[in-house]
């Protein structure tokens, strides 16, 4: 089965055409994702064609690469990406209109079965 994920709750901040940034309210322990995440539109250059992209925050700038691309679930406000070569496995769970973001980090674990892990958050 699969590890519990460390869960970090955002609050989005700044609206933007296309972007909309967010900032860290809680996390359950040590931070393994900046505490500001850049979650924009995806304008479809890669070839893997997600949704949005996923941009952490340094200390004063966006970090390039950007951190994942948002691919759909079957859920609406469901998205998944990843960290490293398919090394982490990141759920982004957008609510209340997309205001807020719940972000389940599965450290050192993937699976591309995600139906469980959905039914469970």
């Amino acid at each position: 089965m699969a590890t519990q994920p460390i869960k970090y709750k955002f609050k989005a901040t700044k609206y933007f055409k296309t972007t909309v940034h967010y900032s860290l309210e809680t996390s359950t322990n040590n931070l393994l994702i900046s505490d500001k995440l850049n979650i924009a539109e995806s304008r479809d250059f890669a070839k893997s064609k997600p949704l949005f992209w996923c941009q952490e925050r340094g200390a004063k700038k966006w970090i390039k690469p950007n951190l994942t691309g948002l691919f759909p679930t079957e859920k609406e406000n469901i998205f998944w990406g990843c960290r490293g070569r398919y090394q982490h496995l990141i759920l982004f769970v957008f609510t209340n209109n997309k205001e807020d973001l719940t972000v389940f980090y599965f450290n050192n674990f993937f699976t591309t079965n995600l139906k469980p892990l959905i039914t469970n958050l």
